[in-house]
């Protein structure tokens, strides 16, 4: 399916445990040939990105996730901790964490704290993934977008280092701090951008795929708290906002994650696997996509061609 000259990139969502199930769409494109000439990704989106901007051979880095995510050396980090002596162990660490935010026991510990987590947990879980390299040394180019907390925009980091580039963008508001990024306090990049197909289209890419693991509405049972309803209507403009984004990708690819939240990261396999069938099953389109994208592009060549020559 590769198209010479022809320059196609990939917009990576965030979603943290669900955002796995990009390594199962990766490994579908790669077996397909789909080349892929540049990656912007959010939060979980742009860990797998610079994974996989600095080995592009997925297979490799689904070997890598899913032994670290069954390994003891996880099983002992606070993120996993979170869910033990739960009663829903099934619904993963998210459900542990949403179940006492919604009582308030996070909320009310959360007055004299930053965060849930601290800088550290973060830390420790990307560097099985990723060595601290500049951003402009991946074999692939490579945008990590960020939120400015402060400012309220959208950063495009492109160089510097590349794990806390990941740990700023993947730094989820309550769950862990902000990260410094020169002298910027940055967040969640999914806060300003949840797939950032337009950053790809900037880039220079010819055709656009984005993927979206952000799960659909939730459907709560009753609205009878305060906090309940402010996380509806949170949700309600987070789907708006990414509906919106979706609009600058030529195919978007849904895998079916909504059922695991974002640190369901027990399920890594079935996340993953997800990925992949949702990417074989958007092959048609992303076949159809490139094809015309191609067209066009030898189209625009050849008239600059003979604009250039004058004939």
């Amino acid at each position: 399916m590769a198209n010479d000259g022809l320059k196609i990139g990939l917009a990576l969502g965030g979603g943290a445990a669900r955002g796995l199930a990009h390594l199962g769409v990766l490994e579908v494109l790669e077996r397909e040939g789909v080349p892929i000439q540049m990656i912007a990704g959010s939060s979980m989106g742009s860990l797998v990105g610079v994974m996989y901007a600095t080995q592009p051979r997925v297979e490799k880095l689904i070997r890598k996730a899913t032994q670290f995510f069954a390994s003891e050396a996880f099983a002992n980090s606070k993120i996993h901790n979170l869910n033990r002596g739960e009663e829903d162990p099934e619904r993963g660490v998210w459900a542990a964490f949403g179940k006492r935010l919604r009582q308030g026991l996070v909320l009310g510990s959360q007055v004299t704290r930053l965060s849930y987590l601290e800088k550290e947990d973060l830390y420790e879980m990307l560097r099985a993934f990723v060595d601290d390299r500049d951003l402009r040394s991946l074999l692939i180019p490579m945008t990590v977008v960020v939120c400015d907390l402060v400012g309220g925009r959208e950063l495009l980091l492109r160089k510097g280092s590349a794990i806390d580039a990941i740990a700023a963008s993947s730094a989820v508001t309550g769950a862990f701090p902000p990260i410094k990024i020169n002298d910027v306090e940055c967040v969640d990049g999914g806060v300003v951008n949840m797939v950032p197909a337009r950053v790809v289209r900037e880039m220079g890419a010819d055709a656009v795929i984005a993927v979206n693991v952000s799960h659909d509405y939730l459907e709560p049972p009753e609205l009878k708290r305060a906090l309940e309803l402010f996380f509806r209507t949170h949700e309600i403009t987070k789907r708006t906002l990414i509906d919106l984004q979706l609009r600058e990708a030529d195919v978007v690819i849904t895998p079916n994650v909504g059922q695991y939240h974002w640190a369901d990261f027990g399920a890594a396999e079935k996340i993953i696997a997800a990925g992949r069938e949702a990417a074989e099953a958007a092959l048609p389109d992303v076949r159809r996509v490139l094809e015309r994208a191609s067209r066009g592009f030898w189209r625009s060549l050849f008239r600059a061609r003979v604009d250039k020559t004058g004939a």
